[in-house]
Formats: structure tokens, sequence, C-alpha cells
């Protein structure tokens, strides 16, 4: 063996059994091993520079749409509980059904939060992600307009 070969002794392999205990924790010992051993390598990454700027066209765009999806999901909302609609989202019942100062609360907040997430992805080096973030919650706006506009 060479010295950097690792062996991970997991037990008599000739009386394994996939139904027993012994296996699953042999086999979750494993796993956490494998676990470990990537989050370490993880970690031994070199810091990557910001590739670009924050506030670059597409950061814009991403967050214009953004923002005009809250406002429509806004509207939409606060007009159907101004006419007996109801707030089916658990985080979002306490704010709005409290009149439109609740509403505008959550909804400015939920638009700030992508802006700061997003921002701390783009600080972390997560840049792909600080892209597909926005996207996402702007397909969440988008269903929630929709949803809306479906049951008026």
């Amino acid at each position: 063996m060479s010295p950097h070969t690792y062996v991970i002794w997991l037990g008599d392999l000739s009386t394994l059994r996939f139904d027993s205990m012994e296996t699953r924790g042999n086999i979750h010992l494993f796993l956490f091993a494998l676990l470990i051993s990537c989050a370490a390598g993880a970690q031994a990454r070199p810091e990557i520079p910001a590739q670009h700027n924050f506030w670059d066209a597409a950061n814009q765009i991403l967050f214009a749409s953004h923002g005009v999806l809250e406002a429509m999901d806004f509207g939409i909302t606060h007009h159907n509980l101004s006419h007996g609609g109801r707030e089916l989202d658990p985080m979002a019942k306490a704010l709005c059904e409290s009149g439109t100062a609740g509403q505008w609360v959550f909804f400015g907040g939920r638009m700030g939060g992508v802006v700061a997430i997003s921002y701390l992805l783009h600080k972390t080096a997560h840049h792909k992600l600080e892209r597909v973030f926005p996207i996402y919650a702007s397909g969440d706006s988008a269903y929630g307009v929709a949803y809306s506009f479906a049951h008026r």
C-alpha cells in the first residue's frame, strides 16, 4: 500500500447481511466519514475574487422583475383580501390579514430579503446561487399572482 492509501474498515464483510442493524450502522458510519472528508475538502478551497459587481445589469433586471411580480402579488392579494378572500400562506397570514400596512411589511420584506440574501451569496462567492435565488423568488411570486387571479 502506498502512503496515500486510506482504508475504512467496515467490519467483517463476509458476515454482512443487508437486513441487520450492524450493516446499517456500518453504512451510516461510511456515509458520515465520506461527508466529513468532503466537507473538509470543500473548506480548503482558495478565496475566489468577485467576478462581477453586485449591481450589474443582470442583477438589476432580476431585481426589477422580482419587484414587479411582488407589486402584482401585493395588489391582487390586497384586492382579494379586501373583498372577503383569505390568505392561504401560513407565513403571510398574520401580516396580510392585519390590513394594508401588514401587507406592505410582508411584501416589502420579501423584496428586501431577496436582495439581502442575494448580496450575501455574492459576498461569499456563490455567484450562480446569487442569480438563481431571485429567479426562484420570482417564480414563487408569479405562482402567487396566478393563483390569486384564478381564485378571485
